[in-house]
């Protein structure tokens, strides 16, 4: 199964909602797209607009695939259930958003080996096929700062001077 995310825009996201309809047609495979606020439809992929957070998790966990915009929310949710996610940043020449500010988290993204990015919307069946190995080497910023914080709080209370 492919899970694809919008995201909570209110802006349409047609570009990719219909390109996911062609995979649907040419593959045998089921895609349940959560198409957020925006107007178009899907006719070859099962559909809602917004589910409970923990009931979108547990739809994530069961994907051979994400797909997903280039927001933040999105990009974690994937990053936290572990599955190979490929993102596709909403562009400001479609009117898909306001600028182009999620180009650079979709970069980020591939640049550290998490994901892929897809510019040229006729690359994502290719992807779909042949998506990313799941990203090995993320771990929430949260374990980081956690552990930084049990260092400092050690070093306090063996009386270690801070510098």
């Amino acid at each position: 199964m492919i899970y694809v995310t919008l995201g909570t825009m209110f802006l349409d996201f047609p570009r990719l909602i219909l390109e996911m309809d062609e995979i649907a047609r040419d593959t045998a495979e089921e895609i349940i797209i959560q198409t957020g606020m925006g107007k178009t439809i899907p006719a070859a992929c099962k559909h809602f607009s917004f589910k409970p957070h923990d009931e979108v998790l547990n739809i994530q966990r069961e994907a051979r695939v994400i797909v997903c915009h280039a927001g933040i929310g999105s990009v974690l949710d994937a990053l936290h259930v572990r599955r190979p996610f490929v993102v596709v940043p909403r562009l400001k020449k479609y009117d898909e958003h306001m600028n182009d500010h999620q180009i650079d988290l979709a970069r980020a993204v591939e640049s550290r080996g998490w994901g892929r990015m897809i510019l040229n919307i006729e690359d994502l069946p290719a992807a779909c096929a042949n998506p990313p190995h799941v990203p090995a080497n993320y771990a929430p910023a949260k374990a980081r700062l956690i552990s930084s914080i049990r260092e400092l709080v050690d070093r306090i209370a063996i009386g270690e001077p801070l510098h």
